[in-house]
């Protein structure tokens, strides 16, 4: 399913072959278990593009899972505390990555979601939305997922000292890091045993947002944060 990219969507069982170094026929029966339940599909004889059944798990995912189905109430109660245009999100950490699951537009204005729009993958150690769940978790685990991510052993140092100073304000901001010309404030989100299971975070336009506005925000958004993990356990519960 990798393969599959916005910059390279279609693709042949020959080429895939290639690509993942097997052989065409275990590459075919891969493509017609995956063209049976519709993740992908034949867009013309012998080339495939992602299906419309991700579509339909996209929706059970958003049905079933307990965070999905808190943040909506969650983010549009927030909405009403923050000025926009900007991007109100949460991310999860998937595949040594930090990827949106949710998004909402603040007043319903357009505004770029530039690195963390939903289902992009971004680098686990950059940015805000990360750096304020790795800042909450075990720093031996973070160091094992450093160096699986393959970052650069002599920035260990540094990475820890911007993960204190995260766990000691509470929250993260990343202001043009990585998207120019956007502020990103995050916060954990946590379960009551303390386990990281999020992120929450609000871009807006850095120069509509000082430092001592995102001081404030911080805290906003630790407060909602607190909100929808408890109503994400709630969930969880029926």
């Amino acid at each position: 399913m990798d393969l599959f990219t916005p910059e390279r969507p279609e693709w042949t069982v020959e080429e895939a072959a290639v690509a993942l170094g097997q052989s065409a026929s275990t590459v075919y029966r891969y493509f017609r278990s995956l063209s049976a339940v519709g993740l992908i599909f034949s867009v013309r004889p012998g080339r495939y593009l992602l299906g419309p059944g991700i579509v339909h798990y996209d929706r059970q995912l958003r049905l079933s899972d307990p965070l999905l189905r808190a943040a909506e109430p969650t983010i549009i109660e927030l909405s009403h505390n923050v000025m926009g245009p900007g991007l109100l999100f949460i991310s999860r950490i998937h595949r040594d990555h930090v990827m949106t699951v949710h998004e909402h537009r603040l007043n319903g204005e357009p505004f770029a979601a530039g690195t963390f729009a939903r289902g992009r993958l971004a680098a686990l150690f950059g940015g805000a939305p990360a750096l304020s769940m790795l800042a909450f978790m075990e720093v031996r685990a973070a160091g094992a997922m450093f160096r699986k991510a393959g970052c650069d052993e002599s920035e260990w140092l540094e990475t820890k000292r911007r993960m204190r100073v995260v766990r000691s304000r509470g929250f993260a901001v990343g202001r043009d890091d990585p998207d120019q010309g956007t502020i990103h404030i995050s916060v954990p989100v946590r379960q009551d045993s303390g386990t990281v299971i999020a992120s929450l975070s609000l871009a807006l336009a850095s120069a509509a947002c000082d430092d001592a506005a995102a001081e404030r925000m911080g805290a906003v958004l630790a407060e909602a944060s607190a909100r929808l993990a408890e109503r994400a356990l709630t969930q969880a519960r029926f």
